[in-house]
């Protein structure tokens, strides 16, 4: 008998709560995404020598670890797990259109939906433009090699819907 994956709904809730001089400030907020079945998970090295590629999209690719179905993208999170050295992360579209976020250690980069837009050298792309997300470390190059581990979570549609 084949095993049947069902849609299940992701839920991602993001909370801030600071307090100063005894007055509370912060929100809850919480988004829900559904019809998803696939979801890739992964700790990896990311050195200062060289850009590493961490995940890539296309419009069709085999089911395979850290690649992943443009169209069917829901969410994705990665997570700079060294206590001391940022990473630059890269959203590669093509050679003459590309975005890059730098990601202190210890803090996170969150995509959610295909709709978000990026402004890059005056030209504009969305998530569903992005082909590929690299990075590469701060460190001071390859005289003195460092290397900082990173952790993604990339969550697609797919999977049967209940009931068929």
């Amino acid at each position: 008998m084949a095993t049947t994956i069902q849609q299940t709904s992701l839920n991602v809730s993001i909370s801030e709560n600071i307090s100063i001089n005894g007055v509370s400030y912060g929100n809850n907020i919480s988004k829900s995404f559904d019809g998803n079945g696939k979801v890739d998970q992964r700790i990896m090295a990311i050195d200062d020598d060289r850009v590493t590629t961490i995940f890539e999209y296309a419009s069709t690719l085999p089911d395979s670890a850290g690649t992943g179905v443009r169209d069917e993208f829901t969410y994705f999170r990665l997570t700079n797990t060294d206590d001391s050295v940022g990473i630059t992360v890269q959203l590669y579209v093509t050679s003459s259109k590309t975005g890059y976020f730098h990601l202190p250690a210890g803090c996170s980069l969150i995509l959610m939906s295909n709709d978000m837009d990026f402004l890059c050298a005056g030209e504009s792309f969305t998530l569903a433009d992005v082909t590929k997300i690299s990075a590469i470390t701060d460190g001071p190059g390859a005289a003195t090699p460092v290397e900082s581990y990173i952790e993604y979570v990339a969550v697609f549609k797919g999977g049967a819907v209940e009931g068929e």
